[in-house]
């Protein structure tokens, strides 16, 4: 079972970017992807995008990169302004990031039974690159912990006896986060969602299928794999069918201290026949490491996560010399 409910900040990662995708070098960090996501507005021009995943079992981390507004972004005018909204299943906001006019600073809000919002000591640098996490734990209260570069900034705590539930969308609202109606420019990048896990400190670097290894039992060609483009395909009409591939981006920082695990990401989608269900496994020294089968929709694709938290050759930590050359996916 994998604890990743979401990574990636690809068109087919998160809603609502089309054509914000960005190489504009300091919009992301090179090495652990090739793009970020830039967006470009006014203090009163919004332009929400979002993701969506699985409730988690335990608190919601989220993770990721952030550059904030290249100019005025320590200026907040609006009254409206605001960073990241948090759902539950029945489309109720749980939890907020909010900058305020009133103290220029950015806040962790919890919304229960009562709306808290808890100090801050947080205000945007200008065009200047930080990692944020938030933490999330609903159960009979709501709290929203709001942490910068791995320093707590802002926390709330609100009482949830109505049952408000899991949170299940994040909404980045991109309102009102600077103070001048002169158009800027801010940047995203690196998201992760984790069920229980912490994302401070942690980094995860995305690398894409190069060429055609081992197998290559599915209909379709690789180009469908790399293109990122949900539209065009690879196709399994029988369990057990393997495409398996060499991989190619970036290898991460020189200096790394431990690698918590290896994933392998996949967004599938069934047909009204044959395979109901996929994999992902590993190739290792001329044998198939296969994670557990997850049931995928047939309405809509959805991302499938396999994770391996140690090498599975001999249940050792993964090091920078062991990490598998080739992956694949596997119908079941």
């Amino acid at each position: 079972m994998s604890y990743i409910l979401h990574l990636g900040h690809q068109p087919t990662d998160v809603s609502g970017i089309a054509g914000m995708l960005s190489t504009v070098a300091g919009g992301f960090d090179a090495n652990l992807d090739i793009n970020g996501v830039r967006f470009i507005g006014s203090r009163t021009y919004a332009a929400p995008f979002s993701v969506a995943f699985t409730p988690p079992v335990g608190d919601l981390w989220l993770g990721f990169r952030y550059v904030p507004p290249n100019a005025d972004s320590e200026n907040i005018t609006e009254a409206t302004a605001n960073f990241l909204d948090i759902y539950d299943a029945s489309q109720v906001r749980i939890a907020q990031v909010q900058p305020l006019s009133s103290t220029k600073r950015y806040h962790a809000i919890a919304r229960g039974d009562t709306t808290v919002q808890g100090g801050s000591s947080y205000t945007a640098s200008n065009g200047q690159p930080q990692w944020i996490d938030v933490r999330v734990s609903v159960g009979t209260s709501i709290t929203i912990d709001f942490y910068v570069d791995g320093v707590l900034q802002s926390s709330a705590t609100a009482a949830n006896t109505q049952g408000k539930g899991k949170p299940v969308q994040i909404v980045f609202a991109n309102t009102g986060l600077h103070g001048t109606s002169t158009t800027r420019t801010w940047y995203y990048a690196h998201f992760a969602v984790l069920d229980g896990v912490p994302t401070i400190g942690r980094r995860f670097v995305r690398r894409t299928p190069n060429a055609i290894a081992t197998f290559s039992q599915m209909a379709g060609s690789i180009d469908a794999l790399k293109d990122e483009d949900v539209g065009t395909r690879v196709s399994s009409n029988a369990a057990g069918q393997r495409l398996s591939f060499s991989l190619t981006g970036p290898t991460g920082p020189a200096a790394v201290a431990a690698i918590a695990g290896v994933h392998v990401k996949q967004v599938a989608q069934a047909g009204t026949a044959g395979p109901q269900a996929v994999a992902g496994f590993l190739r290792m020294g001329g044998v198939n490491h296969d994670a557990a089968p997850i049931t995928v929709p047939s309405l809509a694709p959805r991302g499938v996560y396999s994770t391996w938290a140690l090498n599975p050759t001999d249940g050792s930590a993964w090091t920078s010399v062991t990490l598998p050359a080739e992956v694949g996916i596997l119908s079941a």
